[in-house]
């Protein structure tokens, strides 16, 4: 299953994602991604759900285990997510 050509992910959550496993607070991705920090933390929420993860490693770790993110590349980034 391809996330991206599926619909189910734009570039703007995977961007959120790659700052996720970056270890980043939700105050540090909204003011990267220039939104308030509720609108992250909503969005953040949504992902949970569509993935149906129960926490913020969780997400990560799926992207990680779906080959969304490289394993072995550190810092993660978002050109490494668009592949």
């Amino acid at each position: 299953m391809d996330l991206v050509s599926d619909g189910l992910i734009n570039d703007r959550d995977r961007w959120l994602i790659v700052m996720l496993a970056r270890g980043y607070t939700t105050t540090k991705i909204a003011r990267e991604m220039h939104l308030s920090r509720y609108t992250v933390a909503e969005r953040i929420s949504k992902l949970l759900v569509q993935f149906a993860c129960s926490n913020r490693s969780q997400l990560v770790a799926y992207f990680y285990a779906h080959r969304l993110l490289h394993v072995g590349i550190w810092p993660p980034s978002v050109s490494d997510v668009l592949g």
